[in-house]
């Protein structure tokens, strides 16, 4: 019977990985990674659309939890919130449902209550909620809106339309620009030039009296008395009004001129716009803080893996499928799963009663599976880790360079009195943006005969694409 060849090896175990890697992408979308030991809590919305099942249930931006499950409830949305254990509810927290950005994806925030008080228990109720921005509605407001504009904007065509109503417009428009300029040199020049000032609005005066003219002029052109302008025509009461708002002005601006009011200070007192300056600087720091605040909660980032390794003097190959969790950029966990072609090692020891001698006997379990669990801190460009390496305990370094491009990494682990312990080292470089190719020397000190060089590729994806993938895949119905 002829043996297969190493290609057919190989492309075997690139298909298996394939496989397990799509298994696990399921898996991961259906059980949340350990969140199934939490409490459960009930809160009820009025509107929960958009918000899905396991779904991200956050404090502060910190993820505490996911959406268990979503039912109806006379009328209304019934959201189960699966929380993880070491965080506690006090009795007044508040929760609302909340989107990433406009159009990203919904997730409950909780807003902590009252340090001090009870705590809400397993099964209990957050009665205290938000109603989130319904979309719908507000794009048929705007298109209300967009259909009141329309309307004024065809009578103010119907009235100014033409080349005298042209002309009319553009002294208008002269008339409010030399306004504003008198007041802009009200504003910004010296104690010296307020003589100047009240000249400019005796000019100003003269001006609106023109510009009155001018409306004058454009209001015996509404014939029909249709529009708002041509209600402001026919209703004398607006008139009235008009007068009023006209004498207010007029009072308001001789106030400015004594130094009176808040107005008045900013343009005659010197300190006054001292003080303003420095609280929009103090504004301005406070901008940035929040900035930095939603940098921070933007840093958490997922990534799925995975990595194949052709062994050469072995002839066979050797996978792993991580999964890294970074909550912040200096703080990652790795958990994982790796076949061996060695398999998992057991140890068994068994005493002759009649001699009372102990003998171990060493036995691989070809079928079974590795598993990682991995904490790891990273400074500046280089990272240590420590834990559980293939069932083992371990501590990993590894060295960043060319913005990341290329990883350099040392392992040690399965640390054992009988045999020399496992030591790893290679070198990854990213050859595209998800694949990456690696080489290095597997167990280079063992004394058992299982050192070997070898080759490999990784693929890589983070949570945005790992978003679009998922996504793109059909559910079976």
């Amino acid at each position: 019977m002829s043996s297969i060849s190493t290609e057919a090896k190989v492309g075997l175990f690139v298909l298996a990985a394939l496989i397990i890697l799509a298994y696990m992408s399921f898996r991961v979308g259906e059980y949340g990674f350990g969140l199934k030991k939490g409490y459960l809590v009930n809160v009820v919305f009025d509107n929960a659309t958009g918000l899905s099942k396991d779904a991200s249930v956050q404090i502060a931006g910190v993820e505490v939890g996911r959406v268990e499950e979503i039912s109806l409830k006379d009328g209304k949305a019934m959201i189960v919130l699966r929380i993880l254990p070491s965080v506690e509810l006090e009795k007044d927290v508040a929760a609302k449902i909340k989107s990433y950005g406009i159009l990203g994806d919904k997730y409950v925030d909780i807003v902590p209550g009252t340090k001090g008080e009870t705590y809400i228990a397993a099964g209990g109720n957050i009665t205290r909620t938000g109603q989130q921005a319904d979309i719908d509605k507000l794009l048929s407001e705007l298109g209300t809106i967009a259909g009141d504009v329309m309307k004024v904007t065809s009578s103010l065509k119907n009235t100014l339309g033409g080349e005298e109503g042209e002309a009319n417009l553009k002294a208008i428009i002269e008339n409010t620009r030399s306004i504003t300029e008198n007041l802009n040199r009200v504003v910004t020049q010296n104690d010296e030039k307020l003589n100047l000032m009240i000249t400019n609005l005796g000019e100003a005066s003269a001006e609106m009296r023109r510009t009155f003219a001018t409306l004058n002029s454009i209001v015996e052109k509404i014939d029909s008395g249709e529009g708002t302008i041509g209600q402001l025509v026919e209703n004398k009461d607006a008139f009235d009004n008009l007068n009023q708002t006209l004498a207010s002005l007029k009072s308001i601006t001789e106030k400015i001129n004594r130094g009176e009011g808040s107005i008045g200070k900013l343009v005659n007192d010197e300190d006054t716009v001292d003080n303003l300056n420095a609280s929009l600087k103090s504004l301005g720091k406070s901008m940035d803080g929040i900035q930095r605040y939603v940098s921070k909660s933007e840093q958490f980032k997922t990534f799925l893996g995975y990595r194949g390794e052709y062994l050469f003097d072995g002839g066979d190959g050797k996978g792993y499928f991580d999964l890294t969790i970074r909550p912040r950029e200096d703080t990652f966990y790795v958990l994982g799963l790796v076949t061996d072609p060695k398999g998992r090692l057991t140890m068994t020891d068994s005493t002759d009663m009649s001699t009372g001698v102990t003998t171990r006997t060493e036995t691989w379990d070809k079928d079974g599976l590795l598993f990682t669990a991995q904490i790891g801190k990273r400074f500046k460009d280089i990272a240590l880790r420590g834990g559980v390496f293939e069932s083992t305990g371990g501590v990993g370094i590894d060295y960043f360079a060319f913005n990341d491009n290329l990883q350099f990494t040392f392992e040690a682990f399965d640390f054992d009195s009988d045999r020399n312990a496992h030591l790893k080292t290679y070198a990854e470089y990213r050859l595209l943006k998800h694949i990456y190719l690696s080489a290095g020397w597997d167990d280079f000190i063992s004394n058992q005969g299982g050192d070997s060089p070898f080759i490999g590729f990784s693929i890589k994806f983070e949570d945005e694409d790992l978003k679009y993938l998922l996504g793109s895949v059909p559910i079976p119905k």
